[in-house]
């Protein structure tokens, strides 16, 4: 049984490979056409979510993924709470979320990565309140934080609710800091274990 089972199973492969529409080689030009397309084109979108609100970020059809803009679209189940709109300078890296304030609702960040040595990373940061969804502020690297600062900007969790901001210092050194919301600012910290 197992036998003919294995027979009939190869000859219907056989039957469909020497069935199948022959289609005819890409061109080099095609090839190469497709590979700029793909390169220049987006993600589409992300779903993230914290408890039980869902952020969609949205990059539209047809942007370049080192300029352009994308939306933030907050769900509670069939309901939407609001969306938002940016204007960004650079890639869309990292996408999160984490109860970084201690609020007991998660705050959701969108960040750029730079897309060259001059232009610097942001990140995008939004909180729900009883207000609806709205961006929240986060205050800048001061004047001295920013010594050494050749872009190459880089954002994450440094630990589960721990925002993280760094960029490198030129050679091997990098500037590593989280964010207080307790003082409102960011404050130098030691690089994060986890990373390697």
């Amino acid at each position: 049984m197992i036998a003919r089972t294995l027979a009939l199973t190869a000859a219907a492969v056989l039957s469909a490979a020497c069935t199948a529409e022959k289609r005819p080689a890409a061109s080099a030009t095609t090839a190469a056409t497709a590979a700029a397309t793909a390169a220049a084109a987006c993600f589409g979108s992300r779903v993230l979510s914290y408890q039980d609100i869902v952020a969609e970020v949205v990059i539209p059809v047809g942007e370049r993924c080192d300029n352009g803009t994308f939306t933030v679209v907050f769900t509670h189940g069939t309901d939407t709470l609001g969306s938002l709109s940016e204007t960004r300078r650079g890639v869309v890296g990292f996408i999160g979320t984490a109860d970084v304030n201690g609020d007991g609702r998660g705050e959701f960040f969108v960040a750029t990565t730079a897309s060259g040595p001059t232009v610097p990373g942001a990140l995008y940061a939004y909180t729900e309140s009883a207000d609806g969804i709205k961006r929240m502020q986060l205050a800048a690297l001061d004047s001295t934080q920013r010594a050494g600062y050749t872009g190459g900007d880089r954002f994450g969790f440094g630990a589960p609710d721990q925002l993280v901001h760094a960029f490198p210092l030129g050679g091997s050194d990098t500037a590593w800091f989280g964010y207080s919301h307790r003082t409102s600012r960011w404050v130098t910290i030691a690089r994060p274990s986890w990373l390697r």
